[in-house]
């Protein structure tokens, strides 16, 4: 795959001008990149343009509707090799939703998709021709979101003939949450999640059990009760086996599968704990008839699939008439599982590539920025939601830079990841275990190598010494900053700062205190920083930078030299919904929430004071990057000193804006 530039003009970038720009792009060495557009990916294999040619359908979350589509198309590929796919394109009409099926219609268009909105379960009408769908309709079904199962999340929905009469039911695996918020009488749910003033989280007592009903996995399904082309469905009892209940833990997902190519189908089940069992079918009959199951191997161990794991599906990707699992992930991966030698084998899972110029790098991405290799180039770190970090090594030029693929960086010698603990899990023991690692490269030490200050989920910020030489960074292990004598404790997913706020010759660290407010933490010691010392505006005004509740944190801080007045800047990514946060720091009345950007400088006026300013771009319109946040960094993209705006979007990508572009 040729290198090529990043494409910076999105929606809200200006056309370009004709002025040279930094160049910035996969290095020509790459031929294919992981498949991805978002986070919390959700694949479909569907013969999109042509029967018989199973293409990738993948859902994730992203944009102004909270989650898009796209569809990729497969390339030819060596026999015994995972598929590899296109650059995949935009599928207009499935914004904003979770666990798309595919329902045949009887017509020429092929199908139809079912779909499940905020509002409940909707059909979407194939209006396009047989090699060119087009869905621009949304026909409500008369379920509610919660499938009329009451409280709950639902994990995944399948597509398939449940009970053998010819018409494509619905098997549903779902999380069932009566009683989980323990206090549901007394307040809603929004404000039972989040860090209470402590540090801690509300739902769960002193002892550090949780104080709601346990929630429990469970499977049902819908029967189709309509016809071809016009589907209906009426809620059926619950899944189970002859003999005993399933034996089923959170987050279930389940489907019919002939595995190993034998023909009966039987159903396959996963759950968090990552197991595959795959339950015998009693004499292949429809409704099934389950018996023992058996587990999935993988060598000498059990098939084991990873914790942030979404939804399960099953295709013949490949062409040889047996089945792969194909399953996404929290950070917006798609991966492959083919079948073993036996029908209780299975093969290593392989994630499936893109041949793609555009740098995607994972959801909830969090990049960093610097010269870790010290060539003069522009090397980037970035933390993703499972709270791993990866390395993108620069091997281009000062002005046409060119990344190599992502590498896992280890702290300490193994692979490091951020753990969210109780606290971090903003909905409880129902949430994985994400821990939305957010990293920060600074010199911390002072010995003039970039070490590593991350912080996550659960707040607490861990310094990675960078023991390497200086063209080879080699981290420590992970060891957590405390301040002034005890735990360092930040609100969620906040990425710090680090700068010589206070002109001491060493650096600090700038973060939000758990009210919210920007502080500076005066560096004491490596491992120690004092306590927090709240920044201010002209008016002697703190400056609160977080949403309450489940939007808490989720800022991203940078400082440097963005005015070139001597002073450390501040450049502070926000969410969409934290934009509220704008006209209290500006002291300007809240117009339209539109009209505010997702990116805000401070403009240091010294003695402790900033300034807030709207960056917008030269036409006007404000920078608006990112959904659930946004990580900006000033860089000297072209090495002539002077800073252009870096910024990656919570769906993975990346946006160069050249300084020119820009006004605040």
């Amino acid at each position: 795959m040729a290198s090529a530039d990043l494409d910076t003009r999105t929606e809200n970038d200006p056309t370009s001008n004709g002025e040279r720009r930094t160049r910035i792009g996969w290095d020509s060495s790459i031929g294919a990149t992981p498949l991805g557009h978002g986070w919390h990916a959700e694949p479909l294999v569907i013969d999109w343009f042509e029967p018989g040619h199973p293409d990738l359908l993948v859902t994730a979350g992203g944009g102004v509707s909270e989650r898009t589509a796209r569809v990729y198309r497969r390339r030819p590929a060596e026999p015994g090799h995972a598929p590899r796919y296109d650059a995949g394109e935009l599928v207009p009409g499935l914004e904003g939703l979770r666990s798309v099926c595919v329902i045949p219609n009887g017509s020429a268009s092929r199908f139809d998709l079912v779909g499940l909105a905020q509002n409940g379960l909707v059909l979407l009408p194939n209006k396009g021709q047989g090699d060119r769908p087009e869905f621009n309709e949304r026909v409500e079904l008369g379920i509610a979101a919660d499938l009329g199962f009451g409280p709950c999340r639902v994990v995944q929905i399948v597509a398939l003939d449940w009970d053998g009469d010819g018409l494509t039911d619905l098997v549903v695996g779902l999380d069932d949450l009566s009683g989980y918020w323990p206090d549901s009488d007394r307040l809603p749910q929004a404000q039972q999640v989040g860090f209470n003033q402590k540090g801690g989280h509300p739902g769960y007592d002193r002892g550090g059990l949780w104080r709601g009903q346990a929630p429990t996995g469970r499977l049902f399904w819908l029967r189709n009760i309509g016809q071809l082309g016009a589907p209906a469905f009426e809620l059926q009892p619950e899944i189970g086996s002859d003999a005993d209940p399933l034996d089923l833990g959170l987050h279930p997902a389940a489907l019919t599968v002939a595995w190993g190519g034998g023909g009966s189908l039987e159903l396959l089940v996963t759950d968090r704990r990552g197991l595959v069992r795959i339950y015998r079918n009693f004499g292949g009959q429809r409704p099934p008839v389950l018996m023992e199951p058996r587990t999935l191997q993988c060598g000498h161990a059990a098939l084991q699939l990873p914790d942030d794991r979404t939804v399960v599906v099953a295709a013949d990707l490949d062409g040889d008439q047996r089945v792969e699992l194909i399953y996404g992930t929290s950070a917006g991966r798609v991966f492959s599982v083919h079948s073993g030698p036996t029908r209780n084998d299975a093969k290593t899972p392989v994630e499936l590539l893109s041949e793609s110029s555009e740098i995607w790098l994972a959801g909830h991405a969090v990049v960093t920025a610097g010269d870790l290799d010290a060539d003069g180039d522009l090397d980037l770190v970035f933390g993703d939601a499972t709270g791993r970090l990866h390395l993108v090594q620069d091997m281009g030029t000062r002005d046409d830079h060119r990344y190599h693929a992502p590498v896992a960086i280890e702290g300490g010698g193994t692979p490091f990841r951020v753990d969210p603990g109780p606290d971090g899990m903003l909905d409880g023991p129902l949430a994985p275990r994400l821990g939305y690692s957010c990293p920060t490269l600074a010199d911390w030490t002072g010995n003039g190598r970039l070490d590593l200050l991350v912080s996550g989920a659960g707040g607490e910020i861990l310094f990675l010494r960078n023991d390497g030489a200086a063209d080879s960074p080699r981290f420590g292990a992970p060891s957590p900053l405390r301040c002034d004598g005890g735990p360092l404790i930040i609100p969620p997913r906040v990425r710090p700062a680090v700068a010589d706020w206070n002109a001491s010759g060493q650096a600090d660290l700038i973060a939000l205190d758990l009210q919210g407010f920007l502080c500076v933490f005066p560096r004491t010691g490596t491992h120690d920083v004092g306590a927090p010392v709240p920044l201010v505006d002209r008016l002697g005004r703190y400056l609160r930078l977080d949403g309450g509740f489940g939007q808490a944190g989720r800022c991203s801080l940078w400082a440097g030299p963005w005015t070139g007045s001597g002073l450390t800047d501040l450049l502070v990514g926000l969410p969409r919904a934290n934009r509220h946060v704008i006209p209290a720091l500006t002291g300007l009345p809240l117009g339209d929430p539109e009209s505010l950007p997702t990116v805000i400088l401070l403009e240091n006026v010294g003695h402790g004071r900033v300034v807030p300013r709207l960056l917008r771009y030269r036409d006007g319109r404000p920078v608006i990057i990112g959904s659930e946040g946004c990580s900006p960094s000033g860089i000297d993209g072209d090495g002539q000193g002077t800073l252009d705006l870096l910024v990656s979007g919570d769906d993975g990508r990346l946006h160069l804006v050249p300084r020119g572009d820009l006004q605040w």
